[in-house]
């Protein structure tokens, strides 16, 4: 499946953010964007569980301040 998270990250920090979620397993593109949100993550992971652990993993990051998961049909 793949999903797209949403990322709002601290002032200035979206570009050290980025660098740490590209090496994350199943991490197919992290993008700095522009507009409400400051970064998206598109996954491509095998099941729920699955995300849960990568949306874990970013959300510890520091800089991370909000993140919101959209889950795309197949």
């Amino acid at each position: 499946m793949i999903a797209y998270i949403l990322l709002k990250t601290a002032i200035a920090r979206e570009h050290e953010v980025v660098q740490e979620i590209q090496h994350i397993p199943g991490i197919i593109e992290a993008k700095i964007v522009f507009g409400e949100y400051d970064v998206v993550v598109k996954a491509h992971v095998e099941n729920v569980r699955v995300l849960d652990e990568i949306v874990t993993t970013i959300r510890k990051i520091d800089g991370v301040a909000n993140t919101s998961t959209l889950i795309a049909p197949e």
